[in-house]
């Protein structure tokens, strides 16, 4: 499970109707940077990983987490969420 963290970070996302999610080597932190394409445009929330392995094991959370996630302050009508 994702924690409380990471789920925060997450929701300075845009919403978007496709989320690619990868990892990329970051030389300045020695860590590996999540970077997330919400409809095309790239984003990096400051989510960072030792390995790629590990972000592996949250990929499938995070993907879930990003459409499913609820709107803050009320349903926009978007229907790519979770409101409720």
């Amino acid at each position: 499970m994702i924690d409380d963290l990471t789920r925060s970070l997450l929701d300075t996302l845009p919403r978007g109707g496709q989320y690619d999610l990868a990892v990329v080597h970051d030389a300045a932190t020695a860590m590996h940077a999540l970077t997330i394409r919400v409809d095309g445009e790239e984003h990096r929330p400051g989510i960072g990983y030792e390995t790629p392995e590990q972000f592996e094991y949250d990929r499938e959370q995070i993907a879930n987490y990003l459409v499913t996630r609820k709107q803050r302050g009320g349903c926009g009508g978007c229907g790519s969420c979770s409101c409720g």
